[in-house]
């Protein structure tokens, strides 16, 4: 039973001495390797001219008809025509309401005159009767009594004063009814004004091409492209013409891949509908923050804008998907390890190196440009050194500091 146990206990102490033996390695070399990234994404033009909704709307318009994706057009073909029947119901009430108020306003010059036709014929008789009051004078007491004359005096008075009522009575009708009158002729205005903007938008339901090109649809902020019964707001793009003469890549890289990224940094360029033709290019521009392409998909990208060098409008077109090779390094005799290899921790990046006894041991290390995959070591290795892959079992849970041997 004791040789029994002795003998697990040596097989034991035997397995702890080969344990790093079993760990996989690997020798470094000195490398030529490009560190590269792989994305996709599609053509877009420099410059290009924006077809936009009329802005003289001042409510969204449903679209009617609208050309297809990347049709070709020449000067002056429809690009989307509008649909008017709202416009037009407009137009009719307009009209509809211009001539109610036109007979309105006849309507109210017609009592106008004819109140004052009547005023004017009243102050006329009144004007007389005071006339004839005045020159039948009766203030001579030995003809009249004294309350024949009081009476007399009297009747003038009134005359007077009645032909005052109804100057005024006429003044203030005539007041009154010009402030009708004009009120009438603001809500004409008013009317007027809503008749001649829906005509104006009548003439505007289609949009014609400025000049030939290829037409591309914008996308709205949910991804979708302008169609049939969908209604935009004034002054929303909705296409463009572009301009093919010089073209740019825009490419999206996930933000998990994006390392190393700088300007001008070279790309190659495969389109998918011409495989066989490669076009160059270089990094122009890298947006600030990675954004979803996508609502509710969680995956952000950052876009990257690439400029071509090579000019063919016959293939490099707007919308074109494409596959871009975006060098983050140009490598000279370096060492490229996995990134597996290298551990980090705070600052401090370290590989394990076999030393001569055959036991891996933490060496310090000054890493360069990283990618998903390997890493650059400027520092702390030798080509026809020995690394582990993974950690040796020996060094898990260890907190030493890895030194240079």
């Amino acid at each position: 039973m004791k040789s029994i146990i002795l003998l697990v206990i040596m097989m034991t102490l035997i397995a702890c001495d080969n344990e790093e033996v079993k760990t996989p390695d690997m020798v470094v070399k000195l490398s030529n390797e490009d560190f590269s990234i792989v994305a996709q994404g599609e053509l877009e033009s420099v410059k290009a001219t924006q077809i936009t909704a009329p802005s003289k709307s001042r409510r969204p318009q449903t679209i009617a008809w609208i050309v297809d994706q990347y049709s070709k057009v020449n000067k002056g073909d429809v690009i989307v025509k509008f649909d008017g029947t709202t416009f037009q119901n407009e137009v009719d009430d307009a009209e509809f309401e211009l001539m109610k108020l036109n007979y309105d306003r006849m309507q109210k010059i017609r009592e106008l005159d004819n109140s004052l036709e009547d005023f004017n014929n009243e102050g006329k008789v009144v004007e007389f009767e005071y006339e004839m009051a005045q020159k039948f004078n009766i203030d001579n007491p030995l003809l009249y009594t004294k309350i024949e004359m009081i009476e007399a005096s009297d009747n003038e008075d009134y005359l007077e004063a009645k032909s005052q009522y109804i100057d005024n009575m006429s003044g203030h009708f005539k007041g009154k009814s010009d402030s009708e009158i004009q009120l009438i002729e603001s809500k004409s205005q008013k009317q007027n004004l809503k008749l001649n903007t829906n005509q104006a938008n009548l003439e505007q339901l289609e949009i014609l091409a400025p000049h030939d090109g290829i037409v591309v649809l914008k996308e709205d902020w949910d991804g979708s492209l302008p169609q049939t019964g969908k209604s935009v707001f004034p002054g929303r793009g909705i296409a463009s013409l572009p301009d093919l003469s010089e073209m740019n890549a825009r490419i999206y890289v996930p933000e998990i891949e994006a390392i190393g990224l700088k300007k001008e940094q070279k790309v190659d360029i495969i389109l998918h509908a011409f495989p066989e033709n490669q076009f160059s290019g270089t990094i122009s521009s890298i947006s600030k923050t990675a954004q979803p392409k996508q609502r509710g998909n969680p995956v952000k990208y950052f876009t990257i804008t690439v400029k071509i060098n090579e000019k063919d409008q016959a293939k490099l077109l707007p919308g074109q998907r494409l596959d871009a090779i975006m060098y983050t390094s140009d490598n000279t005799n370096a060492i490229i390890v996995p990134i597996q290899t290298v551990f980090r921790e705070k600052e401090q990046s370290w590989v394990y190196r076999k030393n001569s006894e055959g036991h891996y041991v933490k060496n310090t290390i000054v890493t360069g440009t990283c990618s998903s995959s390997q890493c650059i070591v400027e520092s702390g290795l030798q080509e026809n050194d020995v690394i582990a892959l993974t950690e040796p079992k020996s060094h898990k849970g260890s907190t030493r500091k890895g030194t240079n041997i």
